[in-house]
């Protein structure tokens, strides 16, 4: 049964990871703050967060940040910027928690190893929205 340790965190070994539900919570675009007067050509940015939990106890939350871009030799898309917010720590199979950083590193590719991208947009530009996903 996983618990939450006394320290705050769920501790997850990596493979644990594949079977957990996650449930998008929420989604919403950056308010972009507007430094000039508008022009043509000018480049403009879209982005936003989000925020996944698991609707199982006891819950989980990652969350991360996004960025519409183009992408070399692919239409545009939606990719994660930088590292999640989370509640979880990564153990190793011996159950010694791996370093912050690195524990982050790994749920980063998680992130990007899942189809989050549709549905953390629907949701940033449609409220109502409920979608689950399951690896």
């Amino acid at each position: 049964m996983r618990t939450i340790s006394s320290d705050g965190y769920l501790r997850l070994k990596t493979r644990e990871l594949d079977c957990i539900p996650l449930k998008h919570l929420i989604s919403n675009v950056d308010d972009e703050e507007i430094s000039q007067a508008p022009s043509c050509a000018v480049t403009t940015t879209l982005s936003g967060y989000t925020e996944w939990v698991s609707p199982i106890e006891p819950t989980l939350s990652i969350g991360w940040d996004w960025e519409w871009r183009g992408l070399a030799g692919k239409s545009a898309g939606v990719v994660r910027l930088g590292l999640p917010r989370t509640n979880i720590l990564v153990v190793s199979d011996a159950c010694v928690p791996l370093p912050w950083e690195d524990s982050l590193q790994v749920l980063a590719g998680f992130i990007d190893a899942i189809d989050w991208q549709r549905a953390a947009l629907d949701a940033a530009f449609r409220s109502g929205n409920d979608v689950t996903y399951k690896n």
